[in-house]
C-alpha cells in the first residue's frame, strides 16, 4: 500500500516546489533526495530552463536533522524540506 510523504525545496531558486513522494518503494534518504532531483530536473528540463538546469547540477540537496526512520514514522500530513544550500 502507498504510504506518501510531503517534500518541499527549501532553496533560493526552488523553494516551494512539492513533490509527493511514496516511501514504500524507498528505503533510503539517498533514494527519496535522488527521486526529488529526478522530478525538478526533469519539470526545469521539459519547460527548458537552462539557467535553472545548471543551477541545479551544482547543488547538492539534502534532508537536516532526520533519517529515513523518522520519516516514516512521521505523520503523514508533516512537510519535509529539501535544501539544496548550507
Amino acid at each position: 500500500m502507498a504510504d506518501f510523504r510531503r517534500f518541499i525545496a527549501s532553496s533560493e531558486y526552488f523553494s516551494g516546489y512539492e513533490v509527493f513522494i511514496d516511501i514504500t518503494i524507498h528505503n533510503s534518504l539517498d533514494n527519496i533526495i535522488n527521486y526529488f532531483y529526478e522530478h525538478l530536473m526533469k519539470t526545469l528540463t521539459d519547460n527548458k530552463f537552462e539557467v535553472f538546469i545548471d543551477y541545479l547540477k551544482e547543488r547538492k540537496l539534502h534532508i537536516h536533522d532526520f533519517t529515513f526512520e523518522d520519516i516514516k514514522a512521521m505523520n503523514p500530513d508533516n512537510v519535509n524540506y529539501i535544501c539544496d544550500h548550507c
